[in-house]
């Protein structure tokens, strides 16, 4: 008895009372250098992050890429997923009715505006035109002027094609994260050849780890980006990401 409670001591010392084995939920798309999930495969800046974390606690995390909506379906309406990344408590208010989630602090917040060539930057709202965006995404600031048609929007497949229709002043600009334009720009050789005009509307999003069941080790999620700014701030350098 005596061992047994020297052993849960050291455990509750340690931060490891709660490790566990989980699976978290994880889009099935190229959003490098944020995170990559293709062929049943995840990778980037958030597998890196979640697995030093969990090496912190003694977790076990395994990583499920999913489509887009039917991440949202499972990880709202089955016990298959014990987490979800990324989310955000402003996504999806119509599928979250009704369901309690639980959410970690942001683990990186991004940037979403128009890209353009320099030389095409400083245009008015009204000015914009046509704008170009990932299938499937929506570029939230820019959908009320979208809906009226006063906007008109193409949409790309990946996204090297998405910067080529700015490259190519075929779009007014594109609505895209700066950190994965930044990042596919580096990759096409042609880093700097787009810039965000950020006199134009924005968004800025927290990328949050979120759980129906398992807030306790949200909090420990939250107090490993704080206690271990150093481990977090390495990971950001090697994928290239701002603070």
């Amino acid at each position: 008895m005596r061992s047994i409670l020297l052993a849960g001591l050291a455990a509750l010392a340690s931060g490891t009372l709660w490790a566990g084995s989980y699976t978290v939920g994880v889009e099935a798309i190229d959003y490098q250098p944020v995170y990559r999930g293709e062929n049943g495969q995840y990778s980037g800046y958030a597998r890196e992050l979640l697995d030093a974390f969990a090496s912190k606690y003694g977790h076990t995390l395994s990583y499920r890429p999913l489509p887009v909506a039917r991440l949202f379906d499972e990880f709202l309406n089955a016990d298959t997923l014990d987490f979800k990344f990324p989310d955000n408590a402003q996504w999806a208010p119509d599928l979250k009715k009704g369901k309690t989630l639980s959410y970690s602090q942001p683990a990186i917040t991004i940037t979403e505006g128009l890209m353009m060539p320099a030389a095409a930057k400083g245009k008015p709202l009204a000015a914009v035109k046509s704008i170009g965006t990932m299938r499937g995404f929506t570029p939230w600031p820019y959908l009320d002027a979208i809906n009226r048609k006063a906007i008109a929007v193409t949409e790309s497949n990946t996204f090297d094609a998405l910067i080529q229709l700015s490259l190519n002043q075929r779009v007014d600009g594109i609505y895209i994260a700066t950190v994965v334009a930044d990042y596919h720009l580096g990759e096409l050789k042609k880093p700097g050849a787009l810039v965000l005009d950020d006199a134009l509307p924005l968004s800025r999003s927290g990328f949050s780890l979120s759980t129906r069941k398992h807030a306790d080790v949200l909090r420990q999620f939250d107090e490993f980006l704080v206690k271990e700014k150093a481990t977090v701030a390495r990971i950001r350098a090697k994928y290239k990401i701002p603070d």
